[in-house]
């Protein structure tokens, strides 16, 4: 027999989230969105669809991917996203208005 190292061992659930900098966050899986979401609005979302927008969402700096389980959730953190978005939308509004001011001079 060959001496080998021990297996490493495989956690039981998934990865620590609950660490004392993420004490205050908002953190979901796309799955418990998802739930949220439709519980919410009263509407069916397409899993795969949702998921796909957070990704770019993420591309583009409006949610944070935290970490996949290993279950391949994808762990979401959503503390900051009002505010990322609100700025967004305020940008997009004062763009759209100073362009509109311009065309009227």
């Amino acid at each position: 027999m060959t001496d080998r190292p021990p297996s490493p061992s495989i956690p039981t659930t998934g990865p620590a989230i609950a660490d004392a900098a993420l004490e205050d966050s908002t953190v979901a899986t796309t799955p418990r969105l998802t739930d949220a979401i439709e519980d919410a609005l009263g509407c069916r979302l397409n899993e795969s669809v949702f998921e796909d927008l957070l990704l770019e969402l993420d591309r583009r700096g409006y949610v944070d991917l935290m970490t996949v389980t290993r279950h391949g959730d994808y762990v979401w953190d959503l503390s900051d996203v009002p505010d990322r978005i609100g700025e967004a939308i305020a940008e997009a509004v004062v763009d759209r208005l100073e362009s509109w001011l311009a065309a009227d001079d």
